[in-house]
């Protein structure tokens, strides 16, 4: 607030003149000074400003002060307004009782004296200043008052408000309490004499509900149960609930064993807190009970479960390992650091990891993983693990990588197995393989042989007793026949060395893939190709298996030729039963992700001699793998997709279950004797019936 605001005093006079003399004597006051000179302009003045003292003249032309006095105090806004009357003429008691009675303050004859008029201006003036700061400091006590009494009426509607509330809060906190699993028990004593809890402690401890207990029993009294901690006894003193309230700590996460009267044995986890009073006195404590009987069940089943797991691991000699993303610290059992050549105490890191892989393969395993944990590409490898002396151990090693529901990877989890036994076995079986094809190369060559060298044996059996020849000759002759007979020999072994079965036979081929696969892992290995097997069955067939094998031979060598940067490999084998009018039998499908096959290929795929490998290629592996197929009374048909984000060639064959229980319709070498007139429609057909989009092999 400004201290002594200017007040406005308002002079009415219809002489200048004198308003001129009032001004200069009232000038020492400080205040603002106003002038009117008529009546109307009195008014407008008025209803313009607010005004302290009008110093009015009595005699004027149009209303005298009195009327004009009169009029202003009509106004509910000027009634207290404090009038000066001022007049030249001598006024009678009666005239100066007219003027108060019409608003006047304060009556002044001509001549004035200036000291005198300026007393009782500024005396009014003061009077009104003293009279508004008095109404000021009114208003602001009322406002204040109100302000106070709105403030009261709303802590008053706060703490009724919070009182409502804090009986809501005590109610729902008993009906958590009745309905809580956990057993909640109260004492209100330093030495928890008596303790009362809720439902659930009642129920965890079987006592009536709603009974004090006390800790300890009462002499003769059979206590409700008894307390065990690792198979010992625990005195009442020894309870969390004691032990709080004696020490004034926190006890927590004490597994205790409760025997029963009924003989039940509940397993709870205790745990306890002490009360203070205002003072910080104990004077009391609060426990909870949890029943973990189950829990301690299930962890029982699943430490046996881990004692069974750990002895089929080791008996399968397989390893498994455990990480947390990104890549650091590895978590390895005994079988896994065996693999790697490490003590069972070893403590392993990423960094150890890639030390002990063989050089050759650490960049193909580290981009394995890489592509498994950034792309959920499937880690199936094989690499080598070498000793600190040099010894070396072929590892097989699956994993998977675990992510958060955002999709975040946080973990790579795996197993390995060592596959060293195994893959000398397989190179072993490798060898055998090569034998037998040379065997039955060599017996196609002997077959070939065998008729035209008895037709040659006939004939020095006649030319060498031929009256045309002398007795040198004939001796020649004999010679040669003798060696004849010795080639003949050795034709006739040769043949003796591979015959297919006459027969029939029950062929997995599942397991004939899988012989295929270790034929060519040279090769997959090389190309960086990973493998995806699908196997559900074995997929018996009955039929030949060396010319079962020679047909996905060639599918899969094709596979792998046609993807020399890698890629991968993916084996389906499905048995169906029939539907309808379509049979049941056994699917096999060869897919890769190479450069795929062009349109233009697609139709003369199955024909004799086509290839697509240049000089590499006869263009007969697919022309006799259909021939061969065909035999089964099966099919042989692709699929291919060539796009932007990669292609796709997928080649399915089909061998009814119908075949299972009769003989193909001929041997191997029957067939391909005859299959050269085979009509390359067919081929076209099945052709026709694949993706419009093709790879070029």
């Amino acid at each position: 607030m400004v201290s002594n605001p200017k007040l406005n005093i308002l002079m009415v006079d219809d002489q200048p003149g004198k308003l001129l003399t009032y001004q200069a004597i009232l000038g020492d006051l400080g205040e603002n000074l106003l002038s009117a000179t008529t009546a109307q302009e009195t008014l407008d003045t008025l209803l313009k400003h607010e005004v302290a003292v009008i110093l009015m003249d009595v005699s004027m032309p149009e209303l005298n002060g009195f009327e004009l006095a009169d009029m202003i105090h009509q106004h509910p806004r000027f009634q207290k307004v404090a009038i000066i009357f001022i007049s030249a003429v001598h006024l009678t008691d009666l005239d100066r009782m007219k003027a108060y009675e019409r608003g006047a303050m304060d009556y002044i004859s001509v001549p004035v004296v200036p000291e005198l008029l300026r007393a009782k201006v500024s005396l009014f003036v003061d009077l009104y200043r003293k009279t508004r700061e008095l109404e000021l400091l009114n208003s602001e006590l009322e406002q204040r008052v109100l302000s106070r009494t709105e403030e009261l009426r709303q802590s008053a509607r706060q703490i009724r408000d919070l009182n409502d509330q804090l009986q809501l809060r005590v109610a729902e906190l008993e009906s958590i309490m009745a309905v809580l699993p956990v057993g909640v028990s109260v004492a209100l004593d330093p030495h928890c004499h008596v303790v009362t809890g809720n439902a659930a402690f009642y129920d965890l401890l079987e006592i009536e509900p709603g009974k004090h207990i006390s800790a300890s029993a009462d002499k003769g009294e059979t206590p409700p149960y008894i307390a065990y901690r690792n198979d010992r006894p625990v005195a009442s003193h020894e309870l969390p609930m004691q032990i709080a309230a004696a020490t004034g700590n926190t006890v927590g996460s004490v597994e205790l064993e409760l025997h029963h009267r009924s003989g039940k044995v509940t397993q709870v986890l205790a745990s306890a807190n002490p009360l203070f009073d205002d003072s910080g006195n104990i004077r009391g404590a609060v426990g909870a009970l949890i029943d973990i009987t189950e829990r301690k069940r299930v962890e029982s089943q699943l430490q046996e479960q881990r004692e069974r797991f750990r002895f089929a691991t080791k008996a399968s000699q397989i390893g498994y390992w455990f990480c947390d993303l990104p890549l650091d610290k590895f978590i390895w059992d005994e079988t896994a650091k065996a693999h790697f050549w490490l003590s069972a105490d070893a403590d392993v890191d990423v960094a150890l990891f890639y030390e002990r892989l063989h050089p050759e393969d650490r960049e193909r395993i580290r981009q394995s993983i890489e592509n498994a944990i950034a792309n959920q590409y499937p880690y199936d490898v094989e690499f080598r693990t070498v000793s600190p002396e040099g010894k070396q151990k072929w590892i097989h090693s699956i994993g998977r990588t675990a992510f958060d529901k955002s999709g975040v990877p946080i973990r790579f989890d795996g197993v390995t197995q060592d596959i060293t036994t195994q893959l000398q076995a397989e190179e072993a079986l490798r060898r055998s393989e090569k034998l037998s094809a040379m065997g039955r190369m060599a017996g196609i060559v002997a077959h070939e042989i065998n008729n035209p060298l008895g037709s040659i044996t006939n004939l020095f059996y006649l030319l060498r007793d031929h009256p045309s020849l002398d007795e040198e000759a004939q001796d020649f002759a004999r010679m040669a026949e003798a060696e004849l007979s010795r080639v003949a020999h050795i034709t006739k072994q040769t043949l003796g060395f591979y015959r297919e079965s006459a027969d029939v036979i029950p062929v997995s081929l599942a397991t004939l893939l899988e012989e295929v696969l270790e034929f060519q892992s040279r090769q997959i290995q090389s190309n960086k190709i990973t493998v995806d097997r699908r196997y559900r069955g074995d997929g018996i067939v009955h039929g030949f298996p060396g010319e079962l094998k020679q047909v996905f031979l060639n599918l899969v060598c094709n596979a792998i030729e046609a993807m020399p940067e890698g890629g991968c490999l993916r084996l389906r084998v499905g048995e169906f039963t029939g539907v309808h009018l379509q049979p049941g039998g056994v699917r096999i499908s060869i897919s890769d992700t190479g450069a795929g096959i062009r349109p233009e290929d697609a139709k003369m795929l199955f024909e004799p001699f086509f290839s697509t490998k240049s000089t590499k290629g006869t263009g007969l592996g697919l022309w006799i793998s259909k021939g061969i197929i065909q035999k089964y009374e099966g099919t042989i048909s692709f699929r291919s997709a060539r796009r932007p984000g990669g292609n796709i060639t997928c080649f399915t064959v089909f061998i009814p279950a119908s075949l299972h229980s009769r003989k193909p319709q001929s041997s191997l070498v029957t067939d391909l004797e005859s299959s050269v007139s085979m009509n390359s429609k067919t081929a076209e057909s099945i052709a026709d019936s694949g993706s419009n989009s093709f790879r070029h092999r």
